[in-house]
């Protein structure tokens, strides 16, 4: 705990110097070709056997390698990273600036600097050796909000905070040691959930805006450790104990159960996962009803079910289904629940250029989780009903170290008589266009 202290508030610019200077890590580090199994966080691991399409589970279409390199080329240990910014024109132009109850890409119709993304690392051996890596990821932007931990960067008491913007600030995502090799590895610290399909690293994720399941339906991230093995050529699970949602400390969360399990057919044509979180959790997300529930300790479980299917060298369709409940979550003691479906299909018209749309439905049944954003958004909860986008835009790559992400979407609400979610609270639907810039370093 006390290096928790120490390196909190001030001693976030210690780290940031630290991972520049080289004293964390040396060169640029990636994953080797062969590697099968997948690491949270870490993209790609499992799609690298797919030539054509890299959008599977927290991996955008950006190619594996680069035409230049900041820190040098890549061996297994090193520096590397991304910036990422956008811009995205909400044609309602609601006078808050805010794309309804959102709490990513959320800013209408202004620029956006989402991501200075800086990862250090070395990875674990790919030669089914057994080895020794670490990671640490610093990301400043606006995407800031989703990658914070309670105990880390936000202390309870909101003393000693590592930022005092709304908009913009630094937060370390990932901070982990493991050990073992491709087959069988050990991972302690730091690190992104397994759980869900959609990611919070730019590089991971087809789309610029994010899906609600994303954003509302589960954790970002966790602290404690967690096992990942390749039964097969086929079969990766992954199964660990962590301290509860985006949490190093809670005077709530318990020990978590956190596990994965993917299944693959040999050419990578057919992949379904089945992910889980489960363990007590605070009881309440917000003060959302009147009285409020007595904050305690009580069972959160979210689940995600994924089938990925490519019925072509060039098309892939990704099913994703979800669910997540609290138990006394609501004022008379009863079960929280939020659920809905995304489904994702993606085209590969050439080498540099990608085609996606993504449809997603998100039933917030008891209104606890659509709206947990910003401070002065002012599309917050309770927003009980079910919340419809779609998504449509192409990847352009014009090169293997950048990706431009033009997107058009449309949200639509259906719930509860007077609920008006969008433009400041006077519509139930808006529609947006915009796109953002990757470049990676």
């Amino acid at each position: 705990m006390e290096l928790v202290r120490r390196l909190c508030g001030p001693g976030a610019q210690r780290m940031v110097a630290m991972i520049l200077t080289g004293s964390l890590m040396a060169t640029v580090g990636r994953t080797q070709e062969s590697d099968f199994v997948g690491q949270p966080g870490q993209v790609g691991a499992f799609e690298r056997f797919d030539p054509v399409l890299d959008d599977g589970v927290m991996d955008g279409v950006i190619p594996k390698g680069q035409d230049w390199y900041l820190f040098g080329k890549p061996e297994r240990a090193g520096v590397y990273g991304w910036i990422d910014g956008g811009f995205m024109g909400n044609f309602a132009n609601p006078a808050s600036k805010f794309n309804g109850p959102y709490n990513a890409v959320d800013r209408a119709n202004e620029p956006m600097l989402n991501q200075i993304y800086l990862v250090g690392e070395q990875t674990l051996p790919g030669d089914g050796e057994a080895g020794l890596g670490y990671r640490a990821d610093l990301i400043y932007g606006e995407d800031f909000l989703l990658a914070q931990s309670t105990g880390w960067e936000v202390s309870p008491s909101r003393a000693n905070d590592w930022n005092s913007g709304e908009y913009y600030g630094l937060a370390m995502p990932q901070l982990f040691a493991e050990a073992g090799g491709k087959d069988l590895n050990v991972k302690l610290g730091h690190f992104y959930s397994v759980v869900g399909y959609e990611g919070l690293p730019a590089v991971g994720n087809f789309f610029y805006t994010k899906a609600y399941s994303y954003q509302f339906a589960g954790p970002f991230t966790h602290w404690g450790g967690l096992a990942n093995w390749r039964a097969t050529d086929n079969l990766e699970v992954n199964a660990g104990l962590v301290n509860g949602w985006n949490a190093l400390s809670s005077g709530y969360a318990r020990a978590n159960f956190l596990g994965r399990a993917r299944l693959k057919n040999d050419d990578n044509s057919l992949a379904s996962s089945f992910a889980i979180i489960s363990g007590d959790e605070c009881d309440d997300f917000s003060p959302v009803f009147e009285p409020a529930p007595i904050l305690a300790s009580a069972n959160r479980t979210r689940y995600s079910l994924i089938f990925e299917v490519r019925p072509t060298d060039n098309v892939e369709y990704v099913f994703h289904q979800w669910l997540g409940t609290q138990s006394k979550g609501l004022a008379d003691g009863s079960t929280a629940l939020w659920t809905g479906i995304d489904q994702y299909l993606y085209w590969s018209a050439s080498d540099t250029w990608k085609w996606g749309a993504r449809f997603e439905w998100f039933d917030d049944v008891d209104g606890t989780r659509v709206g947990l954003n910003r401070p002065s958004n002012p599309n917050h909860v309770p927003l009980p009903g079910n919340y419809f986008s779609l998504t449509v835009g192409p990847n352009w790559v014009p090169n293997a170290n950048v990706l431009v992400r033009p997107c058009f979407r449309w949200d639509f609400f259906s719930g509860r008589s007077g609920v008006l979610p969008f433009n400041d609270g006077v519509s139930t639907n808006q529609t947006m266009l915009g796109f953002d810039a990757i470049q990676k370093f």
